[in-house]
């Protein structure tokens, strides 16, 4: 039991991290908050006596858990088809892999640190354009919601292990390797051994932030509408002179690259390496920079 929540607060859990319950009967898409997750309101949902959805996004607006679930098990290629993807593409660490205990999946993202909310909704929309775009949306949902707006319930996720108070079975985490097995089947009939999937998540490594950024700006990069690097290079420049003033002294000041640059990829890789530039300017550099690399993953 200790082993298992000592895995939910390396991979998932915020600090203080809060909890909700179903309202009415089972089947109740309305929830109720109810403050800090303890020891004891895990070993109660472990045990089948507590459903308990977790609140992915902290009172001060950041998240560090980020979840796409799948809702029909015939998805289970699509399912593959992320889990592999992020690796092999983007050089992330694997995503763990749930059974809902109704009828489909979950793949969770967990990070080091946590982020703001926006951004951890911008990384999920970059996912669904690059993996998911086929996918009609009624078969998705993503926790954070990518949606606008965002009600507190698009939030939520619940809780694995746990039983389904609805289909009266359990969701697990599996190994994703073994996916395809519960295509008929989504769900277990009896509770999981809890060791078992603490030994499971214990595999499984958090994105670090630096990681995270990477694939953030970059993939925002890819879906910048077309136009010539020189032009988002002189755009880019623009922003800067207009945050910091009219003035050359000031700005060099505050944006420390410079000004000898021999052409727009230099000032550009200079942009994303100075600490002094905000995160839009490094995200503008990011796009202007995209056409000079053939990937999105680093070099091995």
């Amino acid at each position: 039991m200790n082993k298992l929540i000592a895995q939910f607060q390396r991979l998932y859990f915020l600090h203080g991290q809060q909890w909700h319950s179903p309202k009415g009967d089972s089947g109740s898409s309305d929830f109720s908050p109810e403050g800090v997750l303890t020891p004891e309101i895990i070993t109660q949902s472990l045990a089948g006596e507590v459903t308990v959805a977790l609140n992915l996004v902290s009172q001060d607006g950041m998240a560090r858990t980020m979840a796409v679930e799948f809702e029909k098990s015939t998805d289970w290629d699509l399912v593959a088809k992320l889990y592999q993807g992020v690796q092999e593409d983007l050089d992330l660490p694997a995503p763990a892999v749930s059974v809902s205990g109704k009828g489909g999946y979950r793949v969770w993202f967990s990070l080091v640190e946590p982020v703001p909310v926006s951004h951890a909704q911008a990384f999920l929309k970059a996912l669904r354009l690059k993996y998911l775009a086929d996918i009609p949306p009624a078969r998705l949902n993503f926790r954070p919601d990518i949606g606008e707006p965002a009600s507190p319930e698009q939030s939520l996720i619940p809780l694995a292990p746990a039983l389904h108070m609805a289909t009266g079975k359990w969701s697990a985490f599996i190994d994703p390797s073994m996916g395809s097995m519960f295509v008929d089947e989504p769900w277990l009939e009896m509770a999981p051994n809890l060791d078992k999937q603490a030994d499971l998540l214990a595999g499984f490594e958090s994105i670090k932030a630096g990681d995270f950024q990477r694939v953030l700006n970059l993939a925002l990069a890819h879906t910048e509408p077309a136009g010539g690097p020189s032009d988002r290079h002189a755009g880019l420049q623009s922003e800067v002179a207009h945050h910091h003033g009219p003035h050359t002294s000031r700005a060099q000041s505050r944006l420390d690259v410079g000004s000898n640059f021999s052409d727009p990829k230099s000032f550009l890789l200079a942009v994303m390496n100075d600490p002094s530039a905000s995160a839009g300017q490094r995200i503008k550099a990011a796009k202007a920079l995209l056409p000079y690399f053939h990937s999105i993953a680093p070099n091995r």
